[in-house]
């Protein structure tokens, strides 16, 4: 089994099913594919590069590690693999948390 790790400032995520149809609660049914210029996605990071250090030598921190389930700019995607899609760290709209409290 091949294993891809990441480098530098990119970060591979567990492909997303861009042709699955998805109802909206209105009744719509849509393919992510259909709104990939517009959309925004959630997948499980699973590999990390170490980040890209600043002049001083330094990397910023980020709040997610390999396992967390982000939000990112599907239409930034840098590469498509088979089964992984990778982005850069920047696209990262936000960690998705799961409400125990419901």
């Amino acid at each position: 089994m091949t294993k891809l790790l990441a480098q530098g400032d990119y970060l591979i995520l567990e492909k997303i099913d861009y042709d699955k149809e998805e109802v909206t609660e209105s009744g719509l049914i849509i393919k992510k594919s259909q709104v990939l210029d517009s959309s925004s996605v959630e997948a499980k990071i699973v590999s990390m590069g170490k980040g890209t250090p600043d002049n001083n030598g330094n990397i910023s921190p980020v709040n997610y590690d390999v396992g967390s389930t982000v939000l990112y700019d599907a239409s930034s995607r840098m590469g498509i693999h088979a089964n992984f899609d990778i982005i850069k760290r920047e696209h990262v709209l936000a960690v998705v948390i799961e409400d125990e409290t419901e």
